[in-house]
């Protein structure tokens, strides 16, 4: 019998909403919830449909030595519950391990027998409560033989749970979203001018900054049509398209996916944009529904080669070839996309850069900077 009652199911409300606000970090909730329901272990995941796969996990037992078992793909994969999850009529329905798969099912079904059982947890007590563009939030109970079958009272109490799942993830997507913005409007702010556009899991444009609004304000070579990013010319708007897309494909907590860069001509004659395509990697668990994914950088043309005062050549002994990588590294770009323009390589850029911190004095990017705003 669970301990599950209307005595309790308020207290776990408030754990529930109070963790999100908190910190984030669902497993003591999840304790607590398996302790309610008796259950030997409580997980939130995202289930991708095409595969079955668990993508991303959260769970947590009520014996804090007691290690959260990680299903392995194969495994998930093989499962006899996730059809039945699946099917439309079942989406925000709580059901037992007796309601996915009948008893002789169940005595021969090796996902069950090989890993359920022997982790000790044989029976189920599950739904599917979200899903947003192919993935599935779902919660599973899990308990084993000694514990037997879920009844209905926690069927019951589960059920009513499921709409401040739905809650909680809503509201933790909010507080997400508004953490990405502080974090970012952080790292922007000693590179003053730049733009920066925030796209959600579709590619569509979520916000952006006063800068971003700025440079699309005068269309010329970027603007937004029907919420997307668009480039002018066609080439460069493929290209765009292509990198946004890989990207979002890609993207996956704990991924080392690089920054993309390209090249946006403007039909003005003005120097190019450069974007850099982040992906937004800055918390580690992401379900479906969150809306933040990428962050587009807009940089605007480098400075010309004249505008960094040349007497800082005289100075401080620069050659003429550390002069030019100097003005690309203070307009922001990459030591490979400098390799790239200048036709160099990126160990050679980098042996440039360490020559120009050597020669004038300086350990970081920040006061290469300012160095190139002084006069002699």
């Amino acid at each position: 019998m669970s301990h599950i009652s209307v005595r309790n199911a308020p207290e776990l409300i408030e754990k529930l909403y109070m963790t999100v606000v908190d910190d984030g970090d669902l497993k003591p909730f999840l304790a607590e919830l398996a302790l309610a329901y008796d259950a030997s272990l409580a997980t939130l995941a995202t289930m991708d449909g095409a595969s079955r796969h668990d993508r991303l996990r959260v769970s947590s037992t009520v014996d804090p030595q007691q290690g959260a078992s990680q299903v392995p793909g194969h495994y998930a994969a093989r499962s006899p519950f996730r059809p039945v999850m699946l099917r439309d009529e079942n989406y925000g329905r709580i059901m037992t391990s007796s309601d996915m798969v009948s008893p002789e099912q169940r005595a021969r079904d090796l996902f069950i027998n090989e890993f359920l059982k022997p982790d000790g947890h044989e029976f189920l007590l599950t739904g599917i409560f979200g899903q947003s563009d192919g993935r599935h939030n779902y919660v599973v109970l899990n308990r084993g033989g000694n514990g037997g079958e879920f009844d209905g009272e926690a069927v019951m109490g589960l059920q009513e749970l499921v709409p401040h799942l739905r809650t909680m993830l809503r509201l933790r997507n909010r507080l997400v979203t508004r953490d990405r913005h502080i974090d970012f409007a952080r790292q922007m702010a000693d590179q003053r001018g730049d733009g920066m556009v925030l796209l959600d899991r579709r590619g569509v444009v979520h916000s952006m900054n006063s800068h971003a609004e700025l440079m699309l304000a005068e269309a010329d070579g970027l603007r937004i049509n029907s919420c997307l990013l668009e480039a002018a010319q066609p080439e460069d708007d493929a290209s765009l398209k292509r990198a946004i897309h890989t990207m979002l494909k890609g993207e996956a907590p704990g991924s080392t996916i690089p920054t993309t860069s390209l090249v946006v001509r403007r039909p003005s004659g003005e120097q190019p944009w450069r974007l850099h395509i982040m992906p937004l990697t800055i918390r580690k668990f992401l379900f479906a529904g969150d809306e933040v994914a990428l962050a587009v950088q807009i940089v605007g043309p480098p400075p010309e080669e004249g505008e960094i005062d040349p007497g800082l050549a005289d100075q401080f002994g620069l050659s003429r070839a550390e002069l030019r990588v100097m003005t690309h590294l203070v307009a922001g770009v990459s030591p490979k996309r400098i390799a790239d323009l200048l036709g160099n390589s990126v160990n050679t850029i980098k042996v440039h850069r360490r020559n120009l911190y050597r020669k004038l004095g300086v350990s970081r990017h920040f006061d290469l900077v300012r160095m190139a705003g002084k006069r002699p």
